[in-house]
């Protein structure tokens, strides 16, 4: 989408339709094979000689065995494996953070939660840290924004999704596939639940992401990135000629004057649901025939490790697509 028209065309109505969705998953599911393919040619480590049997051979002229080659499977495992405790690691910091109990202790002074905020919750206190100009900004915004609005704002959110989750159980979410059936829209849409320049659906979708993996999606950079390459770069009819997944930011160019292509930071949850639900339907289909067993408590872990290959694919055309310089920008 263009930044300047996005709520001028009607096109976040117009990416809901049925026909348009099983378009764009038509394009995405005739990719996913090659993409897969790419994943573990990347990831797949190569033979190498065992030292010992190799010494033995230079002078006694026998031949070092080569280890054993790794299988689908076992190759699988060791990525996701990493990836589950890597996420695990930084999870663990957004638990204890956003513990109800600990909440509702900062209530008695909103000012300890915005410096507890920015110190101990990784999204908000990496994004800090960064030295960009183009997180200028947002960190302007973040450092003026009154405590109190910013405990109420994730408050609401964690009382949102405790009740989400309690009325939508595993077994039913594991069925979904229409965007309206996630009802995931007042994350995007209710203004209690969102802070302006400060605390959009990125921000929220990556804590929650890091409470509940089985089924709140990351809908970060990875992701949104990630089905641009995956659908092909179309834009599938939209009345802007440009993907429903970026949002190209002709309002702010780069200082050199390049217009960047950011992820569509209004795509709406819901639909990103029901894409990363698919993406995850497909993968373990995929690998179950490999036989490699996922563990669904922690499903979009393995959708967010996914995407991040797709994205790995394409870095020379994330350089050019953020201007180089805002490559790399956290989601």
């Amino acid at each position: 989408m263009i930044r300047s028209t996005n709520k001028d065309l009607g096109e976040y109505d117009l990416i809901r339709e049925p026909e348009h969705v099983a378009t764009v998953w038509s394009a995405i599911e005739k990719a996913l094979p090659e993409y897969w393919d790419k994943f573990i040619a990347a990831e797949r480590k190569p033979e190498s000689s065992d030292p010992v049997a190799a010494l033995a051979a230079k002078f006694g002229k026998v031949a070092a065995p080569k280890t054993k080659a790794e299988s689908e499977c076992e190759l699988l495992s060791r990525v996701f494996e990493q990836a589950i405790a890597s996420y695990e690691k930084e999870a663990a910091k957004y638990r204890q953070f956003f513990q109800p109990d600990a909440i509702e202790e900062f209530h008695d002074d909103p000012n300890s939660f915005k410096q507890a905020l920015a110190r101990d919750v990784p999204v908000i206190a990496n994004t800090l840290r960064q030295r960009r100009a183009e997180l200028r900004e947002w960190q302007a915004h973040f450092r003026m924004a009154r405590a109190k609005d910013l405990l109420e704002v994730f408050s609401n959110v964690m009382d949102f999704a405790d009740d989400w989750c309690g009325a939508h159980a595993v077994a039913d979410y594991e069925k979904f596939d229409d965007p309206e059936v996630f009802e995931l829209d007042p994350l995007d849409d209710d203004e209690a639940m969102f802070m302006a320049n400060v605390v959009g659906m990125g921000i929220k979708s990556i804590v929650l992401y890091h409470l509940h993996p089985e089924r709140l999606p990351a809908r970060g950079r990875n992701g949104l990135y990630g089905l641009y390459f995956l659908s092909g770069r179309e834009h599938f009819g939209l009345p802007s000629k440009s993907s429903e997944f970026l949002m190209v930011n002709d309002l702010s160019p780069a200082s050199d004057g390049s217009i960047v292509m950011d992820q569509n930071y209004w795509y709406p949850y819901g639909l990103y649901s029901l894409y990363a639900l698919r993406v995850f339907k497909w993968i373990e289909q995929r690998a179950t025939k490999a036989g490699y067993s996922f563990d669904r408590s922690v499903r979009h872990v393995y959708v967010e490790r996914f995407f991040e290959s797709v994205c790995n694919q394409h870095i020379a055309d994330l350089k050019t697509m953020r201007a180089h310089e805002r490559f790399e920008v956290p989601a």
